[in-house]
């Protein structure tokens, strides 16, 4: 699937004292945090609140980073878990 924007260009951010950092992208007039970008692996993090209608995409299939899982986020069962990033 390739993505693209269809207006404007978003202001990207990396942090330069990480080996390997991934790299954010936020509306240039607002600010809002739109993809993140992993070096590590080929994919793009879509942030669900950007979409006009998440449904279209079904529901989550995984959980990562749950070791930064606050106590009110729900993981429902018998979803796959990872504390960071799974093993490929």
């Amino acid at each position: 699937m390739v993505s693209k924007y269809t207006k404007g260009t978003p202001k990207q951010f990396s942090r330069s004292d990480l080996e390997k950092p991934v790299t954010r992208e936020f509306c240039a007039e607002c600010g809002t945090h739109l993809v993140t970008r992993p070096r590590a692996v080929p994919a793009v993090v879509v942030k669900v609140g950007t979409l006009d209608d998440p449904t279209l995409f079904g529901g989550p299939r995984i959980a990562i980073y749950t070791v930064d899982k606050q106590p009110f986020h729900h993981v429902p069962e018998g979803m796959p878990a990872f504390e960071r990033l799974p093993q490929r």
